[in-house]
């Protein structure tokens, strides 16, 4: 599924209404099960217990475990877009743009870590979530850049592979900070913008010399 896609709307009626709240429970329950026994060793009757519900609720939902895991990413990647557009519209230029963008990045990651620790620890996905990440990503990075290089503000790399190590960026350090609890999400953070703007900003001109 391209997560590009997807619309948040409101359930049209009490059936459809109450139908997504046992949806969210399953997906929440998942969370909670996966983060305990990982993914190769949770049963789907161990979703359904843990969300209360029966096994035929749970296939009334998804019909795998690899479906409710494919929900969950596309679940997450969307309110993490989100989160970033929302940070992205106060932004005054290319660069504040960049900075707040990482900074509600992290901080989602931050709210989430226990999401994130699943999507990224599970190896069968885990290419086809960085392809997610890029395809939902990218674009808009690629057009952040480009504005910044009309700007003067950034150097002229060619737009398409820069956005594309951002995202690549992004994506490794956050699936290394899973397996390091210890690590500060603002170090992460600061890291992160630090070597996206070192590498994107225009050299300053040549000191003009005298005659």
């Amino acid at each position: 599924m391209n997560v590009r896609s997807l619309k948040i709307a409101a359930p049209a009626n009490r059936f459809e209404r109450r139908k997504e709240r046992t949806r969210q429970d399953l997906l929440a329950a998942a969370v909670r099960v996966l983060a305990d026994k990982g993914f190769h060793d949770t049963k789907i009757t161990d979703i359904a217990t843990e969300a209360d519900v029966g096994v035929g609720t749970f296939y009334l939902h998804f019909e795998t475990k690899d479906a409710l895991f494919d929900a969950l990413v596309d679940d997450t990647v969307q309110r993490l877009k989100a989160a970033v557009d929302a940070s992205r519209e106060q932004a005054v230029d290319a660069i504040d743009r960049m900075r707040r963008a990482n900074v509600a990045f992290c901080g989602f990651a931050a709210q989430n870590r226990a999401v994130f620790r699943i999507v990224f620890g599970h190896a069968a996905a885990y290419h086809d979530v960085i392809r997610r990440a890029q395809d939902l990503f990218a674009e808009e990075i690629e057009e952040n850049i480009r504005e910044g290089v009309a700007q003067g503000a950034f150097a002229p790399l060619p737009t398409d592979v820069a956005a594309q190590a951002m995202v690549g960026m992004a994506t490794q350090i956050l699936s290394w900070w899973t397996e390091h609890e210890s690590m500060p999400i603002e170090t992460l953070q600061d890291t992160m913008t630090t070597i996206a703007l070192q590498g994107l900003r225009a050299p300053a001109p040549a000191p003009t010399k005298g005659v």
